[in-house]
């Protein structure tokens, strides 16, 4: 596996390595370059050097290009796959279904809507004074954006943060996990193959001082950051030194809420898969389960029975639904919140020690009764698969109890009613709210990703994503034949009598009162007539009557 750098669509090889681990073997995946503070230098210098010309980029061309890339991930879809399992440990049919599938939908949404998707936005007019007046929003890139993308999700974040960048009009550096780096790399040779223009996506790993080179560097216009809460407070702390524009994913704690009238087998599935899928970790996995007491036994014996079947192994053996955890010390972090909530009286059912047999960094799925706000497994990121399942008595309360958290990326609420999923995902907070599933959104290009509180800042994905990236100007027209605007100077006597009557016309309380100052405008006709379109005043009727 090509483990050099990408710079310029140049491949840099560097004397300083890293060993890339497989999670489930702990033997060697291969080895990756690590870029020196010159070559990350050199790779922000080529992303603003490629910037001009990337900017002015015709939509059809870059239409072009990701179709192409479509493509060669579409025929290098099981390679792709493969990697991921390698170096993260998640499944192969995982890996296909949802990174590399994800990322194919992610490209053939960007590369479709070229063009479209920050395409001017006309803007009217509130103000009357301004009707004859033009307005549009406009949306222009900002500049080299530094990408710092996790291992979690090793291809399916890079590629779609790198996807918003690009269409955005911005050039990038990425700089992935030193955990996962062979993985990102990929993402590079997918673009290069497809005809990226060089300097346009540029690949660096490096250790964290040269990262937080990059960060400070002036060049860099955008930081987008997935991480961790502390990580991220970092980052916002350098970004603010030259007030770079920044966007930050920083985790989750999300809830599921269960009511009485779910569909018990579903609800039970989906967490199941919501709380195990990628062994858990998620930044939108299911952390917490609040279910309705009246079901509450009968939810948690069926998930206790669907845990159990959940198989456990070699990310690459048929059937195998769960690999191990990523890395040591995250697996450590899981184990440090079981024996917190054994210590305070949570009771395990189902799992809670590492799987016998197996080298790798492997534990057992598992849930967790008993629980409650004490419990770090209920407060904190567990990051893994664990399921804490706590019983709730009416409506107020589960969403005060889901609500309860430093986090707020996504939340699920299970039921038939249509009228209740409504009343919760107004008072959910959260960036996305689900009904009757979870976690989706991410991988569906027209939905938004990102949440409130300590989850961080800003939004990825979709068109609300973009506007992230860009420089949103407003510009404004006005080519009506008048020497001078109403409010220019002079401010004389006429001035205020216009403004006077005008005040009392749109914002008067009382008919009488709107038609007086409608009749006193005639004093000030002479100004009136040489500075104002009539027009305006035509049009501004409907609204003076509706008052």
């Amino acid at each position: 596996m090509d483990g050099r750098l990408i710079i310029a669509n140049e491949r840099v090889e560097t004397a300083e390595r890293i060993v890339s681990e497989n999670p489930a073997s702990l033997e060697p995946v291969g080895e990756v370059s690590v870029a020196s503070r010159d070559l990350c230098d050199r790779a922000v210098r080529a992303a603003r050097d490629a910037y001009p010309a990337w900017r002015g980029f015709p939509a059809r061309d870059k239409r072009a290009i990701f179709g192409r890339a479509e493509d060669i991930l579409s025929r290098r879809a099981g390679e792709a796959a493969r990697l991921i399992a390698l170096e993260k440990g998640s499944p192969y049919a995982e890996s296909l279904a949802v990174e590399v599938f994800g990322s194919l939908q992610s490209l053939n949404y960007y590369g479709r809507n070229q063009g479209r998707l920050l395409r001017p936005r006309r803007a009217g007019h509130h103000a009357p004074l301004f009707f004859n007046k033009s307005g549009a929003f406009h949306f222009h890139p900002l500049g080299p954006t530094l990408i710092i993308s996790p291992w979690n999700f090793p291809f399916l974040i890079p590629f779609c943060d790198t996807l918003s960048a690009l269409t955005a009009g911005n050039t990038v550096v990425l700089r992935p996990s030193t955990t996962t780096p062979l993985t990102a790399l990929l993402v590079g040779e997918i673009f290069i193959e497809a005809g990226l223009p060089p300097g346009v996506l540029n690949i660096v790993v490096c250790r964290v001082p040269e990262a937080e080179a990059m960060i400070v560097d002036r060049d860099v216009q955008t930081v987008m950051f997935t991480g961790s809460t502390g990580i991220g407070r970092r980052v916002i702390e350098l970004c603010s030194r030259n007030l770079t524009n920044v966007t930050l994913e920083l985790g989750g704690k999300d809830p599921m809420i269960v009511l009485e009238d779910a569909d018990l087998e579903k609800a039970a599935r989906g967490a199941v898969w919501a709380a195990f899928m990628n062994c858990g970790q998620s930044c939108g996995s299911v952390e917490r389960v609040y279910v309705a007491r009246t079901i509450a036994e009968a939810f948690t014996a069926r998930v206790v029975e669907l845990a159990r079947g959940v198989r456990v192994g070699d990310p690459f053996a048929e059937g195998v639904e769960m690999g191990p955890m990523a890395t040591a010390g995250q697996l450590r972090t899981v184990e440090g919140h079981l024996a917190d909530a054994r210590a305070k009286g949570a009771a395990v059912p189902v799992g809670g020690g590492r799987v016998a047999g197996l080298a790798g960094h492997f534990i057992e799925p598992t849930v967790l009764t008993g629980v409650d706000h004490t419990m770090r497994c209920m407060t904190e990121e567990t990051f893994g698969p664990t399921l804490p399942i706590m019983a709730f008595d009416g409506d107020e309360a589960a969403v005060a109890l889901a609500n309860d958290s430093d986090y707020g990326l996504t939340a699920s609420v299970w039921t038939r009613d249509r009228k209740r999923a409504a009343w919760f995902a107004e008072r959910l907070e959260a960036g996305s709210v689900t009904v009757n599933d979870h976690m989706y959104s991410f991988i569906e290009p027209r939905a938004i990703w990102g949440g409130i509180k300590q989850t961080g800042m800003g939004r990825s994905h979709g068109p609300y994503g973009l506007h992230e990236l860009v420089n949103i100007k407003y510009v404004g027209g006005d080519f009506f034949p008048k020497k001078a605007q109403t409010w220019w100077f002079p401010y004389d006597r006429s001035l205020v009598g216009i403004m006077e009557k005008a005040i009392a016309l749109f914002h008067g309380r009382s008919r009488r009162a709107r038609l007086r100052a409608a009749l006193g405008l005639g004093k000030e006709w002479r100004r009136i007539r040489a500075t104002a379109p009539l027009l305006n005043y035509v049009l501004a009727l409907p609204r003076i009557l509706k008052k």
